[in-house]
């Protein structure tokens, strides 16, 4: 099997079909909710670190009894409903964080519910103060605990310094898959990408590392993509539903470049890690990296990576997105609307979605009176 049909199976299965390996030969996998957790600790404590994700839920209606949909995302409504119904049964334990209250109280509900044989909740400051660094430090040193008591394991400053190795190979591989796309008939799709980041929060990151040396190798004299009409950028949040890619290059869009959570912002910054000092660079690096909009006072940051990646990839228009209810994006929206003459490119109206239950006819309307727009 080609690497890439390898990696498209891993990131299309919920769990992934590399958990049923890893858990045969005896070791734990911990499910995490959010990209400022550390899944370096995790991963030296011997555990597969797993990204919980909606994928495969087919409905709320079980989480809906908990969780109101006439307030409350659909992602995290998607994940708990997911849970309730047993699909997360292979975990052997959960980790939860403050990213947003929907996500939060979701994973609050998990535990009061289903009772998980481990569970930890690590709060995340959302300021990059030295205070905030020093209080993330010391969350890190409790979740660096915990895992040790529940596993029976001693995480140490070097199996921390090998998991952040992994990692940092991890981040990189994947960053050249992306400026794969700066090419003018990348090898790729953006929906393939997509896919591709969706199996690098489920598989070890070893077995990652190898698939993804083997995939930049059989891409290097692919013809690449030529039927496209608009290279397209999407701002904002889809998480890990692949609709939104599919429908733009099914229009003869292709994405070449997001700034989105499962997307550019989970691989874009290394870890820099100091053996001495273990703990609080793992603290500063998570805080320092491209931002999601639950930190504040970041939203320049994240409009300069945009401006630089519309140049970069030679964006021709970028549409803007957020699922309904989400406040964060919704803020950040109002901020590139106020911005959108200086960004470089064509942006969209805020195309809200939902993710579940996704009114597709509207999604293709929208994007394809967009595109249009792009040709005149």
């Amino acid at each position: 099997m080609m690497a890439l049909d390898e990696l498209l199976i891993y990131g299309d299965g919920n769990p992934s079909t590399a958990v049923d390996k890893w858990k045969r030969t005896g070791n734990k996998v911990i499910g995490y909710w959010c990209s400022y957790i550390p899944t370096e600790i995790i991963h030296a404590s011997g555990a597969l670190p797993y990204r919980v994700r909606g994928s495969g839920a087919t409905g709320t209606d079980k989480a809906d009894h908990d969780m109101s949909t006439v307030c409350n995302c659909s992602f995290p409504r998607a994940i708990l409903d997911l849970a309730y119904r047993g699909m997360y049964d292979f975990l052997d334990g959960i980790i939860g964080m403050n990213e947003c209250d929907h996500g939060r109280r979701a994973f609050e509900l998990w535990v009061e519910r289903l009772h998980p044989p481990y569970h930890h909740f690590v709060y995340v400051p959302r300021t990059r103060k030295q205070i905030s660094v020093d209080e993330y430090v010391l969350e890190l040193e409790k979740l660096k605990l915990s895992l040790e008591k529940y596993l029976r394991v001693e995480i140490t400053s070097d199996s921390l310094r090998q998991a952040v190795g992994l990692c940092n190979e991890n981040r990189a591989l994947l960053k050249k898959v992306q400026e794969l796309f700066k090419k003018d008939h990348p090898p790729l799709t953006g929906t393939q990408r997509h896919r591709i980041i969706n199996a690098s929060v489920s598989i070890p990151p070893k077995e990652l590392n190898q698939l993804l040396h083997a995939l930049l190798e059989e891409v290097k004299h692919s013809d690449g993509q030529r039927d496209y009409k608009a290279r397209i950028m999407i701002v904002g949040w889809v998480g890990d539903d692949t609709l939104l890619h599919r429908v733009i290059e099914e229009l003869d869009g292709l994405v070449v470049m997001d700034n989105c959570c499962f997307g550019a912002r989970a691989f874009w910054d290394p870890i820099d890690f100091d053996p001495e000092n273990p703990l609080p660079s793992l603290a500063r690096s998570y805080l320092a990296r491209t931002s999601c909009p639950r930190m504040f006072a970041t939203f320049g940051e994240r409009y300069g990576m945009l401006q630089e990646a519309v140049t970069d990839y030679r964006v021709d228009g970028i549409i803007r997105t957020r699922l309904q209810f989400c406040d964060l994006h919704g803020v950040d929206n109002v901020h590139l609307h106020r911005r959108k003459e200086q960004m470089g490119a064509p942006m969209s109206a805020p195309l809200v979605l939902d993710y579940i239950g996704q009114d597709e006819s509207r999604v293709r309307t929208r994007i394809e009176a967009f595109i249009e727009q792009l040709q005149q």
